[in-house]
């Protein structure tokens, strides 16, 4: 077998770059691989606030919209814990007291959610997700006014402002990429999280500024 010599291999080479650069730039894109256009990508979430503190862990499953994957959308679930050690919520509808204070609340969704996000320039992107529908559970909790014992919400239901339904969630952010699939994020969090009880519905909408890590497969 005939072995191949280092220096006809590296003059290979200088003939295959310097045939490569006299390309126009049409030929050399169509004969580059394609970026990758989907990911699949996790998120860990955190925001301590005055009056509610939460923790969520999200999956989600993005697409590319353009060749350059610039622009992506996507779906995924979001598990959320939202805590306190007492919170205040307005009555939605039903009868009863207008504002109703749960004490030490404890409250956990399931839900169904979107994405988008941006890619800014190298390793920043701008993103948006949001909460649409989904479950909640928790512990029932005595309030000692009317209506005694209140309870999550079971359904939520994104239905736009005051009409939402439930506990959801929902982030704009700010993330930068890191090394190995690894970024981080700052944001900022719109929240509703609902209570019930057998006659009458509560919520509370918050505003909280959130850190994140994510974890990007592709």
């Amino acid at each position: 077998m005939m072995a191949i010599r280092p220096y006809k291999t590296l003059s290979l080479l200088v003939v295959l770059s310097g045939w490569w650069a006299l390309l126009p730039r049409e030929a050399q894109a169509q004969s580059a691989p394609p970026a990758a256009r989907h990911a699949t990508v996790f998120d860990l979430t955190g925001a301590v606030g005055p009056t509610l503190n939460y923790a969520s862990a999200a999956a989600w499953r993005l697409w590319g919209l353009d060749t350059g994957g610039r622009f992506e959308v996507g779906a995924g679930l979001r598990a959320s814990y939202f805590f306190n050690d007492g919170y205040d919520l307005d009555r939605q509808t039903g009868p009863g007291d207008p504002t109703i204070n749960v004490p030490t609340p404890r409250l956990y969704s399931l839900n169904a959610a979107f994405h988008l996000r941006a890619r800014v320039a190298g390793p920043v992107r701008l993103g948006f997700n949001l909460d649409a529908a989904g479950l909640s559970f928790g512990p029932e909790r005595s309030i000692p006014a009317a209506p005694g014992q209140v309870r999550p919400t079971r359904g939520n239901l994104l239905l736009g402002g005051s009409r939402d339904r439930g506990s959801l969630n929902s982030e704009f952010y700010l993330a930068v990429a890191l090394a190995q699939g690894v970024g981080l994020r700052a944001g900022w969090s719109h929240i509703v999280t609902g209570y019930e009880s057998d006659a009458s519905t509560y919520r509370r909408f918050r505003n909280l500024a959130a850190l994140g890590v994510s974890y990007s497969l592709r």
